[in-house]
Order: C-alpha cells, then structure tokens, then sequence
C-alpha cells in the first residue's frame, strides 16, 4: 500500500499491485490520472479544472469528491465506490453509456452494464488502513484478492470449496500464512 498528494493537494491511496499515472504538474484546464488497480481517491476540490480518473473499462469525472475504484488488469469487472460527493461514471467504449452516482452507492462494470447499487459493505474500504474485510463472500473471490495482495499462487486441491461463503476481517500484517490458517479452521 502507499499514500501520495498529489500537487493539487488530492490525496490517493494504492492497494497492492497497482500503478497511478500522473503529471508532475495539472494542466490549467483539467486533471487526469491513469489507475490500474485499486485506489482511493480524495480529490481536492477546484471547480475550474474538472478531475478525471480513467481505467481500463471506465472514466471517472469529478469536482471534488471521494471514492474507491478497483480495476485490476486482468478483471473484466471495474468496480467503484462514492463516499462522499458526486461522481459521472462513463463506459470508456460508449461515451452514451454513464451513470452518475450519488454518496454510498457503488457501480459495477461488466461486459458493457454498469449497475448501481448501495455500498453494503463499507468495510471493504478499510484496506487503506491496512485490514481485508470480506462479508460472505466466495472462496475463490477471496483467494484471487489474497493472491494480489500478497503476490502468491494458492493452490486448492478440492474446487468444491470455491463456492463457500466467509466473512471476517484480517490485518494485513497477519501475513498470509494467518489468513489461511484461519479460514482453514
């Protein structure tokens, strides 16, 4: 994990195994980042020059706002989370598909759909603080997050398992051995 201010004075936080693009220095009339991965962003406001977050699958326009946006690579999901302000979420292959959200709402990308729901799980922003909550979520949705935290290959010998549901909260300086021992038990 790691925390910048960047030279407007927004504030971004990267999770594991995520890059941010940025300009040393904004242009007068607009901000624009590159995220692949997770971040959260606390963008300063400055009505004049609009902020923009763009990733694989989605861009993100703002004034000033905070929210979490997780888009790995290798996901064919993007996924982003409004705390608090407003937020334009547009399909990067449609300009005419967007959606704008409102605080404690979040938006799912997948296949062309974006889907606005409320955050359930509030939790899940807690990362930033070094903790990994999931709330009946699957096996294998945790494993692959796991993976990408920590940089490792889990095996599972029995796949029967991957549809298991588990819920709980880990340190992340638990390490990875203490995970699985606990969701083993």
């Amino acid at each position: 994990r790691a925390q910048i201010t960047l030279e407007d004075g927004t504030e971004v936080w990267l999770n594991a195994q995520s890059t941010l693009k940025y300009p040393s220095k904004f242009l007068k009339k607009m901000r624009r980042v590159e995220v692949e991965g997770e971040a959260f962003f606390d963008v300063a406001k400055d009505s004049k020059r609009p902020f923009s977050v763009n990733t694989n699958h989605v861009n993100l326009e703002v004034l000033g706002t905070k929210f979490n946006i997780y888009s790995y690579g290798e996901s064919r999901c993007t996924e982003t989370k409004l705390v608090e302000g407003s937020l334009k979420v547009t399909d990067n292959l449609n300009e005419n598909n967007s959606v704008i959200l409102k605080p404690n709402e979040q938006v799912y990308f997948e296949n062309g759909n974006l889907s606005i729901s409320p955050i359930l799980n509030p939790d899940h922003l807690l990362w930033r603080e070094g903790i990994y909550a999931f709330n009946n979520e699957r096996l294998i949705d945790i494993l692959q997050k796991l993976e990408l935290y920590y940089d490792v290959d889990i095996i599972v010998e029995d796949p029967e398992i991957f549809n298991v549901k588990y819920t709980g909260k880990f340190r992340q300086r638990d390490g990875i051995d203490e995970i699985l021992r606990i969701l083993q038990i």
